[in-house]
């Protein structure tokens, strides 16, 4: 199981734009594990991860062959275009699966066997910024080299009361797929040892250390 240390920033500015050039001296993980066979393509794709008091701060870089991004309402099915994904679970009560295709369109849900979606204003409250704009688009062929940033405050963590500070842990996944692209993929950070592909198992999160 890997682990994962996160830094804290200071932020003067709070835009997205700030946000971005902060996470850049950060450290870089990859998302590049190929856990089933029958998907073996293999965008690049990394993260990295800070956070304040009040936020987490997350930026995924990719560079794939195609892109889709055909949903533009929250909570639309995101993980067929090309989509980027943080599942965290804070207690072992259930767990969020934060899921953001390629022009910031989210999904946001939390809970166990019984999930729960979160409302829209929940979701807008999410800070997000992608190098690709927000319209939506079909299936488009090439090669695209693309950021996507953003702010979780805590507050968007709705079935929690949290604050962010130094020793706090919990345990995470990150996570890159594409269902309907032209190429499938389901990429993640720590390992998942299933015969199919399946994001949501906690049991396969890796751990997370504020310093």
């Amino acid at each position: 199981m890997k682990k994962l240390f996160v830094s804290c920033i200071k932020l003067n500015d709070e835009s997205l734009e700030a946000v971005s050039q902060a996470l850049d001296v950060c450290q870089s993980e990859s998302i590049d594990v190929v856990n089933w066979e029958t998907y073996p393509y293999k965008p690049e794709v990394s993260f990295k991860i800070a956070y304040s008091e009040d936020a987490l701060y997350v930026k995924f870089s990719v560079v794939e062959k195609a892109v889709r991004a055909i949903n533009d309402q929250p909570n639309g099915s995101v993980w067929e275009d090309s989509c980027c994904e943080f599942f965290c679970d804070f207690d072992g009560k259930g767990y969020y699966n934060l899921e953001t295709n390629c022009i910031g369109t989210q999904l946001l849900g939390w809970g166990n066997g019984n999930r729960e979606h979160a409302d829209a204003k929940v979701i807008n409250s999410i800070k997000k910024l992608s190098s690709l704009g927000t319209e939506p688009f079909d299936v488009k062929t090439g090669e695209f080299n693309y950021e996507i940033v953003m702010a979780i405050p805590a507050s968007a963590f709705y079935a929690h009361q949290l604050s962010f500070k130094k020793g706090m842990c919990f345990r995470a996944n990150f996570y890159k797929c594409g269902d309907k692209t032209p190429d499938a993929h389901f990429l993640s950070w720590n390992p998942i040892e299933v015969e199919q592909p399946n994001f949501h198992l906690p049991e396969f999160f890796g751990e997370v250390e504020l310093l």
